[in-house]
């Protein structure tokens, strides 16, 4: 199940997880990462460096912070790219979302709000991201997916109806 809203993915209300558009390295210093630094704090950084370094996450790849002072479970960082301001594709941004589902579903979370993945300094066409969306996270009935975007024409090309 998918729906979409235009807003601030960190005030996003009744959500158990937000995700996070992640580079694989760890540091969160532009777009939806640093939104997500401000508004939580910089220990989901300082955890998300830790991981990195650790796990050596590839994109296509997620891993699993805490939420620091958000009012979430945590937040899922899925990798579309290796650097920060990589490059990204719509397969790594796919990978992203089928690894997402399964995710949740290994988890037992129900309710997960996500930005629009590499649409930012990815560079990728929003309206090609929606149809993505739409096309892998529509068909689950098991996990709602908020796709919170501050552009009104991304959540235009997911609910076109509204």
């Amino acid at each position: 199940m998918i729906r979409a809203m235009v807003g601030d993915l960190t005030k996003v209300e009744g959500i158990e997880y937000i995700c996070n558009a992640a580079n694989g390295i760890g540091p969160m210093g532009g777009g939806v990462a640093a939104a997500i630094r401000r508004a939580g704090g910089r220990v989901i950084e300082e955890e998300a460096i830790r991981i990195c370094q650790a796990q050596d996450p590839q994109p296509g790849d997620l891993y699993v912070t805490g939420a620091g002072t958000l009012p979430f479970r945590g937040v899922i960082h899925l990798v579309t790219m290796k650097q920060p301001a990589g490059e990204t594709s719509y397969a790594i941004v796919r990978q992203c979302l089928e690894r997402l589902v399964a995710h949740c579903r290994e988890h037992g979370i129900k309710k997960v709000a996500l930005p629009a993945l590499g649409t930012g300094v990815g560079g990728l066409d929003k309206e090609k991201v929606a149809r993505l969306f739409v096309e892998v996270l529509a068909p689950v009935t098991d996990v709602e997916f908020v796709v919170v975007d501050i552009d009104e024409s991304l959540i235009r090309h997911i609910q076109p109806d509204e």
